[in-house]
């Protein structure tokens, strides 16, 4: 037990550490004239109460992680026929136990048909995750019958999201999406991935250039983008941003995994995912 919580402690020291570099690398930054310095004009208490709260969600993250492997990989057996689905896309190293408070108050707002993913190994790349998600919105739309989905995708699941909708041909199937810190834009931090897959998410990449290339979906799909400027992995913040026609909302003061666990980050996705619900058409026309 005493190696436990040795254990523990060593990795919220490594987690305080982690953090408190990536702040100092934002300031930074933000100070050579990269990303939006609206973060900067924080109070010295609100942006210590911010990194705080980031260290906390880290630490947490990490801690849940394991039952990221042990969850039932998709909740797609369960699913309440006649309520469009939301379906929730994690980020780069990261699983499913991501969004395990998320997912509560989804439920706890009436969206029974919560649909989480597991995309793995990290090494692999955005296209090859699309392609999961776009196999999960097909089983998802058969079982309830209906004829849209909500997708939720934080970071790199954000890009996942973007990419379904965009190069496979998913605005059909989709009603409304947000992504929650992703990097349309790509992100310099890339260069800190631990696999060769991270330089994907590098600005002027094939994938980010091939992502915005791509004709905006837009007419068929509602998709938004939430960013924050006190995100010391997005850098430069901005790229967190869609491009026009979609819609970007900033939230200050919430950094990059604070965003999972942020009750204002949830206000906005419960916002973006409200449209039309709970009256849904029927793919086949009745139930």
């Amino acid at each position: 037990m005493h190696i436990v919580f040795y254990i523990i402690q060593i990795v919220f020291v490594a987690v305080v550490a982690t953090v408190l570099a990536s702040y100092a690398v934002r300031h930074y930054e933000v100070g050579a004239g990269v990303g939006d310095a609206t973060g900067d004009r924080l109070s010295l208490a609100e942006a210590a109460l911010g990194v705080a709260q980031e260290i906390g969600a880290v630490f947490a993250a990490i801690m849940l992680y394991p039952l990221g492997f042990i969850m039932r990989d998709t909740d797609l057996t369960t699913l309440t026929r006649g309520e469009r689905p939301v379906i929730l896309c994690h980020g780069y190293m990261h699983n499913k136990s991501a969004f395990l408070l998320m997912g509560h108050r989804l439920r706890k707002i009436g969206r029974n048909n919560v649909v989480t993913l597991n995309f793995g190994p990290p090494s692999r790349r955005v296209p090859f995750f699309a392609e999961r998600l776009s196999e999960t919105v097909k089983t998802a739309l058969m079982r309830t019958g209906v004829e849209k989905v909500d997708l939720v995708g934080h970071s790199m699941g954000g890009l996942v999201v973007r990419y379904f909708i965009e190069q496979l041909d998913g605005a059909a199937s989709v009603n409304s999406a947000v992504t929650l810190g992703a990097p349309h834009l790509g992100v310099k931090t890339a260069v800190f991935g631990i696999f060769e897959s991270a330089e994907q998410f590098m600005p002027g990449s094939e994938l980010i250039a091939e992502l915005n290339r791509a004709v905006p979906a837009s007419r068929t799909v509602d998709m938004s983008a939430v960013w924050s400027d006190f995100d010391s992995i997005i850098l430069p913040h901005e790229s967190a941003r869609l491009p026009e026609p979609y819609s970007s909302v900033k939230v200050g003061g919430v950094g990059h995994v604070a965003m999972l666990f942020s009750g204002r980050i949830f206000d906005e996705v419960r916002r973006a995912i409200s449209k039309d619900f709970p009256q849904q058409g029927f793919a086949n026309g009745v139930d």
